[in-house]
This record gives C-alpha cells, sequence and structure tokens, in this order.
C-alpha cells in the first residue's frame, strides 16, 4: 500500500508543478518575426534604417544619414519611414512606407532573405507595380 500512497503522491506533485510552472512569454512564431528586429542599410540610399517592435507590429525610423541622403531625399535622423506591418507567418505585411521627401504613402511587404538580407517591396495599390529595395544588416 506505501508503494501506491508513493506513487499518487508523485503524480500529485508533477502535476502541481506542471500547473504552476510558467510558460514561456514568447511564442515560436513571435521569436521568427522579431528577426526582423535591429540596424539594416539601405544601398546606395546612404541612409540605416532601425526596425522596431511596439506590441505585434513592426515600425522602422532612420538612424543614420549621409548626406547624400538628407541632399537628394531630405532624410532627417528619427523620421519614420515604415510604419504597423504585421508578421503573417512567412514575412511582413500590411505596412506603409512614407516617403521621406513628398509624405506619401506606399505599401510595404517584407520578406527575409536570410539573417543579413531583406527584400522590401513598395507599391501603390497594385502590387504588380512595384519597387523593390534589399536591406543588409548593418553589423554592430
Amino acid at each position: 500500500m506505501s508503494l501506491l500512497l508513493r506513487r499518487n503522491r508523485l503524480w500529485a506533485l508533477s502535476l502541481f508543478f506542471l500547473c504552476v510552472w510558467p510558460a514561456s512569454g514568447k511564442s515560436s512564431a513571435e521569436n521568427t518575426a522579431d528577426q526582423i528586429l535591429g540596424r539594416w542599410l539601405f544601398p546606395g540610399r546612404g541612409s540605416t534604417v532601425e526596425l522596431y517592435r511596439v506590441g505585434d507590429r513592426y515600425f522602422g525610423r532612420i538612424s543614420e544619414v549621409s548626406p547624400t541622403g538628407k541632399q537628394q531625399f531630405g532624410i532627417t535622423k528619427n523620421q519614420l519611414l515604415i510604419s504597423n506591418l504585421v508578421f503573417d507567418g512567412s514575412g511582413w505585411s500590411g505596412g506603409e512606407l512614407i516617403h521621406p521627401k513628398t509624405g506619401s504613402h506606399f505599401n510595404i511587404e517584407v520578406k527575409m532573405v536570410d539573417s543579413q538580407t531583406l527584400t522590401a517591396t513598395v507599391y501603390k495599390g497594385w502590387r504588380w507595380l512595384h519597387k523593390e529595395y534589399i536591406m543588409t544588416r548593418k553589423p554592430l
């Protein structure tokens, strides 16, 4: 009888710890979605964009500006460039790109090619009329 009692106590104790043990704060989808976070270089644009998260949405602001970027495109530091991207399981979509010089709003989708490369597809209205930008992760 004592063996049965020990098994029951062990089972009850195990069940208690499973119920009390804190669950992980992030799901695997959130960890995958957060791969976009960090600083990214726009080749030929002379600027660095910092991608960050607020809640479940992703945003991008200008973190560094070259003289060319400032002169030709009107880019200023800390200017919001990308807003409201949402991770859809394979990429980030539903966002807006705000043109730094004109203030025009465009749709934007972002796909991660590899851990060091993003492809940003920018379009207005129709997806088939688009322009793609390749961004590379800025080394630390």
